[in-house]
């Protein structure tokens, strides 16, 4: 149905938008301009409280890291100095220890690799030079001499002195050939931490130095021991003095020995730059590590973010320096506070466009909602009009149907009671043909009864009242085959499971009996076997009605239920072609479906259709 709008009626939209679009006041824009600023004061305050937790992340973790690096750093001075401790154990457990026995106790300690060597120093008097010379020459070293290295940094022969402290022993050699001979009292650095360790009677590191065997870009240092000839270490400076025996060394270059605490500490570092300050030293001479630093002091290092750490050991003091390196991630300003301005930003700007959507729609749909009341109130009024004439008309159709229906059928019966008297008056003076054609003549004239009686049903059943009754299906379906007296070799057969249950009688018996009546009549054989049964499908209970006949093509599956149509020819199986369709609609208004089931190639039809356990009522 299509209701007719007046123009004018469709206009008042565009007026209504219009309208939505003057709209906008202050109850509009001050929402919008409340969200802006609220959003735009918690995006900063957002971005700083991720700053500050960025910030803070960030410098626990470089905390973290540095100090690994620095426990490291400590653990592998303190190792060290246990490895040199060892060498003083050895020469006072014994009188002489000879080159063979250093070089073997110094490769059972194995000594990590930032140990650039472990030496054996003698005290030599300048009279005992010779000798000592001669002694190093039958141990394997024919080019042994006391060497000191010379202002142009050149290794020359000693010069004469009273006391020499020459390396005598080295362990390993490879890499220390330079050093061999070298002696430590020519050097003012290492005579000042000799006389240091001889005064005290403790180990003794020295300031940084370029080692004599340094081929690289470090520097160096060395840890003394004092070594005396009675084992233990004499209470007063005198004595020490005097029983001095030599000096057990460690040499160490400062790049390997944070390499190797680099390597221990199993953490990625090479975000962190560590600087290494002798504040024992005088300025200027303080810089350890790295060699060739801009800085000389921890103080000129330019970093806010840095992790210090001091270590008193061998009578020097060091300051450990851990600031990040440039371009590290602790040296860049994270993005992730300013990636959450910038989203907070924009779900303002969202939250803000979309109040001014959601407003401006509102503005615009309650205009329209009272412009389309108005239309609906006269569309429903039309619509009603014609819903009454539409009524009329069903009503006056239904009442022809009727009418016609019930007013033919008299008409027919006196045509029918006609041919019959006709025939038996005259019977003696009709021919053959005659009599056929009188009988040919009946069976169409029943044939139009049948049909005014399928029309008169389907008529019926529009006006029909529903009255819900107790319906006992299984008994209902024998009283149909007891009253269609099915042909000799047909059987019936009734499911057990057939419910009993309440709803209009005379509309499922006009289903059954229509479908349970259609098998016989379509059946093409002398005998044949009629099955009825249900099952509850829980609102509803699902009939099936199925037979052995020759089955139904599925091109006609639907054909067959509207109105005057037969698959078989009238002359053979007396039909009004009216039956199907009847069950069609009464299955419909029962608020169910009707279903055939039937393949080609294969004998058999069910029909089956459901049926509501309440019959639907109609409302509006």
């Amino acid at each position: 149905m299509t209701a007719h709008i007046p123009p004018i009626q469709l206009a008042q939209p565009q007026a209504a938008e219009k309208k939505g679009a003057k709209g906008y006041s202050r109850q509009h824009v001050y929402p919008i301009v409340l969200i802006c600023v609220l959003g735009l004061v918690a995006s900063i305050g957002a971005f700083f409280e991720v700053s500050s937790l960025e910030r803070q992340n960030r410098d626990e973790h470089f905390y973290r890291l540095a100090q690994e690096q620095s426990q490291a750093l400590h653990s592998e001075i303190e190792a060290s100095a246990a490895a040199l401790r060892s060498i003083r154990g050895l020469f006072d457990a014994s009188d002489h220890v000879s080159r063979a026995e250093f070089g073997s106790f110094i490769e059972a300690l194995d000594v990590d690799s930032h140990i650039q060597a472990l030496e054996w120093i003698p005290r030599v008097p300048h009279a005992e030079r010779t000798a000592y010379s001669n002694l190093a020459r039958q141990d394997g070293l024919p080019e042994f001499q006391f060497t000191e290295r010379s202002s142009q940094g050149v290794i020359v022969p000693a010069e004469e002195r009273d006391e020499y402290y020459p390396v005598y022993y080295v362990e390993p050699i490879a890499g220390n050939e330079r050093a061999v001979g070298f002696d430590l009292g020519s050097s003012s650095t290492r005579l000042e931490a000799l006389h240091q360790a001889l005064s005290s009677g403790a180990e003794v590191a020295s300031a940084r130095i370029t080692l004599v065997q340094e081929t690289g870009e470090q520097f160096g240092f060395l840890i003394f021991i004092p070594i005396y000839d009675e084992g233990s270490v004499p209470t007063n400076a005198q004595s020490r003095k005097d029983l001095l025996r030599g000096f057990g060394l460690g040499v160490y270059r400062m790049g390997d020995l944070v390499a190797s605490a680099s390597a221990m500490a199993r953490t990625d570092i090479s975000d962190i730059n560590m600087f290494i300050f002798d504040k024992t030293a005088d300025p200027g001479q303080q810089l350890l590590y790295p060699k060739g630093s801009e800085f000389e002091s921890d103080d000129s290092i330019p970093s806010d973010l840095r992790y210090v750490t001091d270590i008193d050991f061998s009578g020097r003091e060091w300051r450990m320096v851990s600031v990040p390196s440039s371009g590290s991630i602790f040296a860049k300003a994270p993005m992730t506070p300013w990636l959450v301005m910038v989203l907070g930003l924009f779900i303002t700007g969202l939250a803000a466009l979309y109040f001014n959507v959601v407003h401006g729609r509102k503005l615009y749909a309650d205009t329209l909602v009272e412009t389309r009341t108005a239309e609906l109130v006269a569309v429903n009024h039309q619509r009603g009009q014609i819903l009454r004439k539409l009524q009329r008309s069903n009503e006056d159709l239904e009442s022809f149907t009727f009418i016609a229906s019930h007013d033919l059928k008299a008409p027919l019966r006196g045509i029918d009671n006609l041919v019959s008297w006709i025939v038996e008056d005259e019977e003696s003076h009709l021919s053959e043909e005659s009599k056929h054609n009188a009988e040919r003549l009946r069976v169409r004239v029943n044939r139009l009864e049948n049909l005014l009686d399928g029309l008169l049903e389907y008529s019926k059943l529009g006006r029909m009242e529903i009255v819900e009754t107790s319906v006992d299906s299984r008994s209902m379906c024998q009283e149909i085959a007891e009253y269609l007296a099915p042909p000799e070799g047909f059987s019936i057969n009734i499911g057990d499971k057939m419910p009993n249950f309440a709803t209009s009688k005379p509309a499922l018996q006009t289903v059954l009996n229509n479908l349970i009546s259609n098998a016989v009549k379509h059946h093409d054989r002398d005998a044949g076997t009629i099955s009825v049964s249900s099952e509850d499908l829980g609102a509803e209970f699902k009939f099936q009605v199925t037979d052995d006949g020759p089955g139904i093509d599925p091109s006609h599956h639907k054909r067959i239920f509207e109105a005057f149509q037969t698959l078989s020819p009238r002359s053979k199986v007396d039909t009004s072609g009216i039956g199907l369709a009847l069950v069609a609609r009464t299955v419909a208004a029962a608020g169910g479906v009707i279903n055939v089931h039937s393949e080609v190639g294969k004998r058999g039809t069910t029909m089956s259709f459901t049926w509501a356990k309440k019959w639907p009522t109609l409302e509006g």
